[in-house]
């Protein structure tokens, strides 16, 4: 829901010209004839504009769907042809030749809106894809049609699944605007089943509660992406959890699917759901000292995961005492490895970026922010060597430990949340030592 403001505002300036009937109604034609001579046929051009539910009193433009445009016969329905929303959920088709046959009138014409594009697919659970459309406008003289339609309220889920605002047509448009990369499409089929869950097949399975919740939606859309880039999925386990210890190939495979969404809205704060309630965890917050809010440390966890990838994301500023994270390096890179370097771990992505030739003091640093600490023996400062440097701040936090005002996390070599002799000892044992970080 994090583009809410910015649909809004799109909103109130499209219903500032256009005023929504309240039912689907025809505009007013221009150049209109009646009873036309099929032998002398014009053209008829359909143009309108569709839209969905927010709430009972809030309606959205459907971006990226396709419209279909048929004529009705007695003997059946004519296909004419299809075109597709832009941002504003407007449509234009024809002009076609307006000859119904002999002894007729007009066309009579009827629109759909079908929730598919060449990014999405959404589906109810019988295999039908979601759609809408107006009654059929009979005899229609020649001239220039617009309509201002809505889809169902009762519907309305299935078109936040696929909307801009919301759900996948946002993911989809994100890489292209952002990185160039067109995703294969994806069908997601709601509502079914208790849980959200991707399969490898370009299938996601929502239950009747998951289609309000953006980055539920967006976690398995991140899925779809790495599929489609690996042709895999690393192995993940079937029970984890954001903050608690999985293992490497789950903690990476579900931190990039809870880091995507992040990105797409920028916004650091990833809404949990189930069908009951809800959290906002900002993955921004997490660092050292985080057990007592119920967080695991390193690359196992695919909460640290997310906030690494984050934290090299983002342009927020880590800068008090305990912070260590001031890297901002945007999607570009991170998009980059994942595109041409599949990895199994988040181990292995910091070896691809590494090698990439990529900023390394600031991004491990990031990294370390969030409690997942790749340096080498004595590199306290985090740039890939030992040196006097390391072994000053050591030797100046000697007695500090977690808690204090000026505890500094760093300088804590042998993990145990104090600095003892224990930690000045490993900077000197390594004094001089260079790291592949």
């Amino acid at each position: 829901m994090k583009s809410i403001l910015v649909s809004l505002i799109m909103f109130t300036s499209i219903f500032s010209i256009f005023e929504i009937p309240a039912i689907p109604s025809l505009g007013p034609s221009r150049n209109s004839q009646a009873g036309i001579d099929p032998a002398q046929a014009g053209t008829i051009t359909v143009t309108g504009y569709w839209f969905y539910w927010f709430n009972t009193t809030l309606l959205l433009p459907i971006t990226n769907a396709r419209v279909e445009i048929y004529d009705e016969e007695t003997t059946g329905i004519v296909y004419l042809g299809s075109t597709y929303t832009n941002y504003s959920g407007y449509f234009t088709f024809g002009p076609i030749s307006n000859n119904d046959g002999p002894g007729e009138d007009g066309l009579d014409i009827i629109v759909t809106v079908n929730a598919t594009s060449s990014a999405a697919r959404v589906i109810a659970p019988t295999g039908i894809t979601y759609s809408a459309r107006t009654p059929t406008q009979r005899d229609l003289p020649d001239g220039t049609y617009e309509w201002y339609i809505r889809t169902a309220y009762g519907q309305r889920g299935a078109w936040w699944i696929f909307s801009y605002d919301f759900g996948l047509t946002r993911g989809w448009y994100y890489l292209s605007n952002t990185v160039g990369y067109n995703t294969p499409q994806v069908t997601a089929c709601w509502p079914y089943g208790d849980w959200p869950k991707y399969w490898t097949n370009g299938t996601i399975h929502l239950p009747d509660w998951a289609c309000w919740w953006s980055d539920i939606i967006l976690h398995e859309y991140g899925h779809h992406v790495m599929n489609s880039l690996y042709g895999y999925i690393p192995a993940t386990m079937e029970n984890h959890t954001i903050q608690k210890i999985s293992n490497s190939t789950t903690a990476w495979a579900e931190g990039w699917a809870d880091f995507f969404p992040l990105a797409v809205f920028n916004n650091p704060v990833f809404t949990w759901a189930n069908a009951t309630h809800y959290i906002n965890i900002n993955l921004e917050a997490p660092t050292w000292c985080w057990s007592q809010y119920g967080w695991d440390s390193g690359d196992e966890v695919e909460g640290r995961v997310a906030g690494a990838l984050w934290d090299i994301y983002d342009s927020q500023n880590d800068s008090a005492p305990w912070y260590y994270d001031s890297f901002s390096n945007g999607f570009t890179n991170i998009w980059n490895i994942m595109h041409t370097t599949p990895c199994n771990t988040f181990h292995e992505f910091w070896q691809a970026w590494y090698t990439s030739g990529y900023p390394k003091q600031t991004a491990l640093m990031a990294i370390f922010q969030n409690a997942i600490d790749y340096r080498g023996l004595g590199d306290v400062n985090g740039d890939c060597k030992c040196t006097i440097a390391d072994l000053v701040l050591t030797i100046n936090g000697f007695g500090t430990q977690k808690g204090d005002p000026d505890w500094d996390k760093r300088r804590d070599l042998n993990n145990d949340d104090k600095v003892t002799m224990s930690d000045i000892v490993i900077a000197q044992a390594n004094f001089g030592n260079s790291y592949d970080c």
